[in-house]
């Protein structure tokens, strides 16, 4: 029996990493063990092999295009895209809007680097494993928002974790819960009116800096522990890593990327935005700009992150792709360890359209 149950095993992992030799039906099957699906009827796992069925499609199709990233069978290829955007991403949002939201009630970010400044910047430069008081870093772990749209609220904490830490403070786990419930600021976004963060219906990490400035600080992770859903805020004094106000790096224009290097190099990791929907199917590699426009749409933003680092990439012909290291919240079971790379330089995705940083006190 254990001889039995190893061969499934091997056979589930080699399924999901050379799928394209293996039938699809052989593919859902391993899908199915590895990831624990278990469905309520005969109907639903029909519809769900469909789904699995679609997704095999559109990751060859991804794969075809795609130079330097690798698409696969991911925990989500039995989701629908518009299932994927109600339990992973939030609302698309037009970035031009979301730059004036941005600017409603923080600071422009001095990006006034010489020549000179830009030129010295390392090749490759990782928060993960530089700074912070006991030199390890000053990046948290990778989390996971669960089914829940609160990726707003794990990008705000991850930067003020980063923050916090660069200060020379221990690194902590900050509470995104208390995002999630707490945090209900509103910036005006014209011509829409105005934009609220909702808890697990989404939000945006300029509001929640704000809110936190308010409050006087945040609560860690232990005090106030993720749910995954929305409960009543529950927020007490017992408030650390205050901030004095946020900066916003982009404006009606995205930042220069080169800008945003010498800033994160300066400043600690930053939250951004960008268009997710090729990260349903995101295995490894740097997501590059060769593939459809459609497939990316960098003025319809529907996700929010934390930019930790960069570094380049040669390839055979001795050609450098240069790319950013960035933090997800879905899991240490999704791409590279919970990271993803994606190309520096030409503004993919829309990365550089709503980038913003909390200002410690």
């Amino acid at each position: 029996m254990k001889q039995l149950i190893l061969v499934c095993v091997l056979l589930a992992l080699f399924s999901l990493t050379f799928g394209e030799s293996l039938s699809a039906e052989d593919q859902f099957n391993a899908f199915m063990v590895k990831h624990s699906r278990k469905y309520s009827s005969q109907e639903e796992k029909q519809a769900r092999f469909e789904i699995f069925q679609h997704s095999l499609e559109k990751i060859e199709k991804l794969n075809k295009n795609s130079k330097h990233a690798k698409f696969g069978v991911t925990k989500f290829a039995d989701w629908t895209r518009e299932e994927f955007k109600a339990k992973r991403l939030m609302k698309s949002v037009p970035s031009d809007d979301l730059a004036f939201s941005c600017l409603a009630k923080g600071v422009t970010a001095n990006l006034d680097y010489t020549k000179e400044q830009l030129k010295d910047l390392p090749d490759e430069w990782d928060w993960r494993t530089q700074g912070g008081k006991n030199k390890n870093g000053i990046v948290t772990q990778i989390k996971d928002q669960g089914d829940c749209g609160s990726c707003w609220a794990f990008s705000t904490i991850a930067a003020i974790e980063s923050s916090w830490a660069l200060k020379g403070n221990d690194l902590t786990e900050f509470s995104e819960q208390l995002i999630v419930d707490c945090s209900k600021g509103c910036s005006m976004e014209p011509p829409y009116g105005k934009v609220c963060n909702q808890g697990c219906n989404g939000g945006w990490q300029w509001n929640a800096f704000y809110d936190v400035v308010n409050w006087g600080g945040v609560e860690t992770e232990e005090e106030y522990p993720y749910k995954g859903y929305d409960t009543p805020c529950k927020k007490s004094g017992n408030l650390t890593a205050p901030l004095k106000n946020y900066t916003c790096l982009s404006g009606p224009d995205p930042v220069d990327e080169e800008k945003l290097r010498a800033y994160v190099y300066q400043n600690g990791p930053v939250s951004i935005a960008l268009d997710a929907d090729l990260l349903q199917y995101y295995y490894g590699g740097i997501i590059d700009p060769f593939f459809p426009s459609y497939e990316c749409d960098p003025t319809e933003l529907d996700h929010a992150l934390l930019l930790v680092g960069w570094g380049q990439e040669r390839n055979m012909f001795f050609v450098m792709t240069p790319y950013w290291i960035v933090k997800n919240s879905w899991g240490t079971d999704w791409g590279d360890s919970g990271y993803f790379l994606i190309a520096r330089g030409g503004n993919i995705c829309g990365l550089a359209n709503a980038v913003s940083a909390p200002l410690m006190m």
